[in-house]
């Protein structure tokens, strides 16, 4: 579970928040048993990503909300139902619903819990990223979890609360690592405004198995950390943006790719959440599965993590094969995806 927002530090957008309206709920057709509406925050603003529960004697009946805070609760009987709403970084929310037969159209507010940037910072024009971590399944937050820059230093620590924030340099992207003993560690994609900052909450998993993978996460760190000019790095939001289905496709069409003429051959070495995939596809993954993308045409990767690291016997950037780009293009030899969490 992820949810992205963005602040930005314009007096005209503050202004325009502060009188802003809620949006009406798109007219639907309700029937029986339906109960349909939006989950706002107190500022009128949709909240995306919240389970609603309604119950009703034994019988308990799920939905979530979509981005723009719209949720269906169908199959519902007539009478007195209990709603729970349930937000990481939100507190949890009771509401008595009677169900009329002929259905019902109702909203759900809830109170956020994250504290407020402090008003010296944002007179400031605080620049960074700020947020809430907590567990995805309780939806409770998690205190002690690490906050980390990958191809930097910078690092924080999340307060009892699952509260942070970490100040950094407008206008660019980062990939931020979270982790926490006992969880799934996340890897997460995020731009930051040139004015302004952006709020992430991120839910961890429960991990079933003792963590081995430092060296993962280590080797990733070092190649961003030591990236030249002609690697490229390719984030989430770039990704989205090409409303293609399949990798490849995406990246093809992607700015980062076009802008340094990238090409892609049949041969090229894959890896996904690093572990090498010899014979693996790259058009074979989602688009809208992948978090970020690291592409190195040959000797752009000056760490040798990925070359070391390619079974012997697998075959690597032996294609021929023209998949995209000119003449004058670079080769792509390794690429490495990292999938979103589930």
């Amino acid at each position: 579970m992820l949810s992205v927002r963005r602040y930005v530090a314009h007096p005209l957008a503050a202004a325009l928040l502060a009188v802003a309206i809620p949006m009406l709920i798109e007219a639907q057709s309700l029937r029986p048993g339906l109960l349909v509406g939006r989950v706002l925050d107190n500022a009128g603003e949709p909240v995306g990503n919240a389970v609603l529960r309604a119950s009703q004697g034994p019988r308990t009946i799920l939905a979530y909300s979509e981005d723009d805070g719209d949720f269906r609760l169908g199959g519902l009987g007539t009478g007195a139902w209990t709603v729970s709403v349930r937000r990481l970084g939100y507190a949890p929310a009771l509401f008595d619903v009677v169900l009329p037969e002929a259905g019902l159209r109702r909203d759900f507010v809830v109170q956020q819990t994250s504290k407020s940037l402090d008003p010296v910072l944002v007179a400031a024009k605080w620049t960074g990223v700020r947020g809430v971590v907590g567990d995805a399944r309780k939806l409770s937050p998690l205190g002690g979890a690490t906050v980390r820059i990958m191809g930097g230093d910078a690092s924080v620590g999340t307060d009892m609360e699952g509260n942070f924030s970490m100040p950094l340099p407008g206008g660019r992207e980062f990939l931020i690592r979270i982790e926490r003993a006992g969880y799934e560690t996340r890897l997460v994609s995020a731009t930051v405004p040139a004015e302004g900052y952006i709020e992430i909450d991120v839910g961890m998993d429960t991990a079933t198995k003792a963590q081995k993978d430092y060296w993962v996460w280590r080797d990733l760190d070092q190649r961003l950390k030591y990236a030249t000019p002609r690697a490229a790095l390719v984030h989430r939001e770039e990704l989205e943006a090409t409303d293609a289905i399949n990798l490849v496709d995406a990246l093809r069409s992607s700015p980062t790719v076009t802008q340094m003429n990238l090409g892609f051959t049949v041969g090229g070495c894959l890896y996904v959440n690093g572990i090498a995939r010899p014979g693996f596809p790259v058009a074979s993954i989602m688009a809208g599965d992948v978090e970020f993308v690291e592409l190195y045409p040959a000797g752009t990767d000056l760490t040798r993590t990925l070359a070391l690291k390619w079974p012997p016997r697998g075959t690597c950037g032996n294609g021929v094969s023209t998949v995209s780009g000119s003449r004058n293009s670079q080769t792509v030899q390794f690429v490495s995806v990292w999938l979103k969490a589930p």
